[in-house]
């Protein structure tokens, strides 16, 4: 949980030592007090607004500090929730950080060469998208590209050996060959280098005889201060234009920051949602309660609010912002609204659909989401950011249950081979049709390469989430 301006997001110390000189007096020597080691600040805080808390044993029982890292111990503790019809582990969302991904999330800094790439085929790679802004934006890099070999190797296959090529590669200077529309061959060397993420990486009118169709691709739910001024001014285009349908590519967004989304579904929403309920979060009992152990009561905020505690936040949360509502904003009159998804549209990105669905019925073109409807508010521990799923959120109908995913109206195949915008673009162009565009308006659409594969290749500083922020 965070302030909306920029911070430091290390701490030089471990939260545990500030616990120690925050503690107040209560029933309890001072020599009872025990420094706990940070395994043991975890666990109290993990076991206390985790969702669900309900099957974590005690620490006497789970003995965190018979862990030799931290990160070992978590590992574990994730692993303890089993969903009792399936068998499967249902929390395949928390995780430690090293502060990446709140530099990028929050800070809007990243450090990497700022393209992704997916499987066509079991053994052909294209670029999927690349950030504004990047060494390979900066290159000339595009959607649609092939790419034919990384360092001299030219061999890859779906799998985690080309897996370990490629994030080598990404995080190293390295050497690049791409085949671009048209069969032409270009080599570059690109290095990893800091910049300001942007997440919003194409936008644009379409008009067909007079209707308006406003389309936008967006990658991550960034900080709101970071992203708003462009969306504002795409949002009074698209209102000057006339724009009466949109479509939300969110087919490669992996969530983020809630304020966000909250800004967006308002400024989607109808003028008759004002008011009315956009989501509902549940949290555990002892959030609910109030009821904490003795470290997580006296844990301040550290290093956002040093006067706070996070129980005190997390009561907050549940009771003061337990629900939000639409206000509606900016001067949109949508009468269609779609979402472009995929397996690698995650949390945020499912809330905003979700919480949507109840007043304006948007239709969602591709496949199945990954299905996360359950959030962080994630807390440091030195060196460590944890991100606990600590609640789930549920629409004004009381629809949140997706961890299966989102099953779509219209089944579509990703296709990496167009360029944003494309009307052979699979997606896009089913997306167009189901809204009343005509084909004949479209243009005779290409033939689909076949055995496609439609993964994407996994970075390892992909987040997947979503993130309650502070809302003072």
């Amino acid at each position: 949980m965070q302030p909306n301006q920029p911070f430091r997001w290390l701490i030089t110390c471990f939260l545990f030592a500030a616990i120690l000189s925050s503690c107040k007096k209560n029933d309890r020597t001072d020599a009872q007090r025990v420094w706990p080691n940070i395994n043991d600040s975890i666990f109290a805080a993990f076991k206390d607004i985790y969702l669900w808390s309900d099957v974590i044993p005690d620490s006497a029982t789970f003995k965190p500090e018979s862990y030799t890292r931290p990160v070992d111990m978590f590992s574990a503790l994730i692993k303890i929730k089993k969903n009792n019809t399936s068998g499967k582990a249902l929390d395949k969302y928390s995780f430690l950080d090293d502060g990446t991904t709140s530099r990028a999330l929050q800070e809007g800094m990243v450090g990497n060469v700022g393209f992704e790439v997916g499987y066509q085929t079991d053994s052909t790679l294209f670029v999927i998208y690349v950030y504004p802004g990047s060494p390979a934006d900066k290159a000339g890099i595009k959607r649609g590209w092939q790419l034919t070999s990384v360092n001299g190797i030219s061999r890859f296959q779906v799998g985690q050996v080309t897996d370990n090529l490629l994030n080598n590669a990404f995080s190293t200077n390295s050497a690049y060959t791409f085949l671009k529309p048209g069969n032409n061959s270009q080599s570059l060397t690109l290095a990893p280098a800091n910049y300001s993420l942007n997440p919003i990486l194409y936008a644009n009118t379409f008009n067909f005889n007079g209707t308006k169709v406003g389309y936008i691709v967006f990658n991550n739910f960034v900080a709101l201060n970071d992203v708003k001024p462009q969306f504002d001014s795409l949002f009074n285009a698209f209102s000057q234009a006339g724009v009466t349908r949109m479509i939300m590519d969110l087919r490669y967004n992996g969530g983020g920051l809630l304020e966000t989304a909250e800004y967006l579904a308002n400024n989607l929403a109808p003028a008759n949602a004002n008011n009315t309920v956009m989501y509902t979060q549940s949290f555990n009992n002892n959030v609910n309660t109030n009821q904490y152990s003795y470290i997580f009561r006296n844990m301040r905020a550290l290093p956002y609010y040093p006067t706070r505690y996070w129980y005190d936040i997390f009561r907050q949360e549940s009771t003061t912002y337990k629900t939000t509502s639409f206000k509606k904003q900016g001067s949109l009159g949508l009468t269609n609204l779609s979402f472009l998804v995929t397996y690698s549209t995650v949390s945020a990105s499912e809330l905003l659909y979700n919480v949507l669905k109840p007043t304006m019925q948007p239709h969602l073109i591709g496949t199945t989401t990954y299905g996360k409807p359950v959030g962080f508010i994630n807390i440091p521990f030195g060196q460590y950011d944890m991100y606990a799923v600590c609640f789930q959120t549920f629409n004004a109908n009381g629809e949140g249950n997706y961890f299966d995913g989102i099953a779509p109206n219209i089944t579509v195949t990703d296709d990496y081979t167009n360029n944003w915008g494309s009307f052979n673009d699979p997606m896009l162009r089913t997306a167009l049709t189901d809204m009343g565009i005509p084909v004949s308006q479209l243009g005779r659409a290409a033939s689909l390469t076949t055995n496609r594969k439609a993964v994407i290749h996994q970075s390892t500083d992909r987040f997947q989430g979503m993130i309650q922020t502070n809302r003072n």
